[in-house]
C-alpha cells in the first residue's frame, strides 16, 4: 500500500522518532564529510518506517510502509564507492529533544493534472512542520513551514497548473 493515505494511516497509529536521510562519507579530503543524497527519506516511527521517494519524472512523492532501511533499488546509493550511511535530521528539524512526536495534521499537495501526491506537509505537536518536496533537483528537499510557503508561492498560482490539497486532521492538539 502506498500514497498519502498510507502516511495518514501510519501517523494516526504511530509517533515519529526521527527523519533519516541517506548519503555517503566522502573521505577524499583531509576532513571526512557526510554528503546527503536524499533520493529516499525515511520517517522512523515508534514501530517501523515510512519511506518517501521521488517518482515519475520527479514530480510526485511516493510513500510506503517498510520494516527497515534499504536503498538497493536506488542506483546512486547501491553503486556508491564510498560508505553509505543514514543521518538523523530529526533534531535539526524539530529541535526540542523529544523522543517521539505526534503528527497532528497532514497536507498532501497535488497538481490538477493528477491525483498523485506532489508534495507533503506534516504538522507535529509543538508547532513543527516537515515539508517533503520530490521536485527538487537533488532528490527530496526536506524542509519546514517556510519551505512549504515558498513552494506554494512558486507553484500555487501558476496558470493552468492549479494546486489541490487533501488535508487530514490526525490528532487535535
Amino acid at each position: 500500500m502506498s500514497g498519502w493515505w498510507t502516511v495518514e494511516a501510519a501517523l494516526r497509529e504511530h509517533r515519529v522518532r526521527d527523519v533519516l536521510v541517506p548519503g555517503w562519507i566522502d573521505r577524499d579530503d583531509d576532513l571526512p564529510e557526510f554528503r546527503p543524497q536524499p533520493m529516499a527519506v525515511w520517517l522512523r516511527l515508534d514501530d517501523g518506517l515510512l519511506r518517501f521517494e521521488s517518482q515519475g519524472q520527479y514530480d510526485r512523492l511516493g510513500a510506503t510502509r517498510v520494516p527497515g532501511l534499504d536503498w538497493a533499488d536506488i542506483e546512486l546509493l547501491a553503486e556508491a564507492e564510498d560508505e553509505v550511511i543514514v543521518a538523523s535530521f530529526g533534531e535539526q528539524l524539530f529541535g526540542d529533544g523529544r523522543d517521539e512526536l505526534r503528527c497532528t495534521r497532514l497536507r498532501a499537495y497535488r497538481t490538477s493534472a493528477g491525483v498523485d501526491c506532489t508534495c507533503l506537509a506534516l504538522d507535529f505537536e509543538g508547532g513543527h512542520t516537515l515539508f517533503l518536496d520530490p521536485t527538487w533537483t537533488f532528490g527530496i528537499k526536506v524542509g519546514n513551514a517556510a519551505d512549504e510557503q515558498r513552494w506554494l508561492k512558486l507553484h500555487g498560482g501558476v496558470a493552468g497548473v492549479g494546486v489541490g490539497v487533501d488535508t487530514a486532521v490526525l490528532h487535535d492538539g
